[in-house]
């Protein structure tokens, strides 16, 4: 029995040294991905405000206004009646602003997609705007969020179903320059507001 002690020390000390390095090869790789991520954000970020620029050099500098804007809202959704679109154009503090809503209903369930032009506030943008390409998944009991994966050129951001409730909602940056929010009532999943962002014309909003 004495004998084995020793025996029994050492198989112990290489578990425990075992566990300590699995751990620090955890904590290494979470940093790495930080550290992956925060690369991955700044150069987000950095091709935005190229974008930007160029927007600049052309003299586009304002937002669309209002009634354009409406122009990229959706004219239907299938089994729901639309209202009449409505937007405002609004100008603060060197700032400029318009955006454009729809809302379309069915019963009581309710679909509405808003339209925000950054354009004459830009720097207020790129922060969220770049926050999409982290591709942020999480989910609970109580909803799930995930990266919107819509396949469009110039379009990120993330969308979340809220599991008790069947709120469905999505949330897009387009052309970093745009955001454009679809949100649900009483829906079993996301597939609604999913078809509805890929029924808009996002490619063309991305390019302007």
């Amino acid at each position: 029995m004495t004998k084995s002690l020793p025996w029994l020390a050492a198989a112990l000390l290489l578990t425990t040294g075992c566990e300590k390095a699995q751990k620090a090869q955890e904590a290494y790789s979470n940093l790495s991905k930080l550290s992956e991520a925060g690369k991955k954000l700044e150069t987000t970020m950095e091709e935005a405000k190229d974008r930007h620029a160029e927007r600049v050099q052309k003299g586009d500098t304002l937002s669309l206004p209002y009634k354009d804007l409406e122009n990229y809202l959706p004219a239907e959704v299938s089994g729901y009646t639309a209202a009449a679109p409505s937007g405002q154009s609004m100008r603060t503090a060197g700032m400029a602003f318009s955006s454009a809503e729809r809302t379309f209903t069915r019963d009581t369930a309710e679909v509405k997609v808003s339209i925000v032009d950054y354009n004459g506030a830009n720097q207020l943008f790129q922060g969220a705007s770049a926050m999409f390409s982290l591709g942020l998944e999480s989910e609970d009991d109580e909803s799930l969020t995930k990266e919107a994966k819509l396949d469009l050129s110039g379009v990120k951001g993330s969308e979340t179903f809220r599991k008790k409730t069947g709120g469905a909602d999505i949330t897009l940056a387009v052309g970093d320059r745009f955001l454009v929010t679809i949100s649900g009532t009483k829906q079993p999943d996301l597939t609604l507001v999913e078809t509805v962002a890929k029924s808009m014309d996002l490619p063309k909003m991305a390019k302007l």
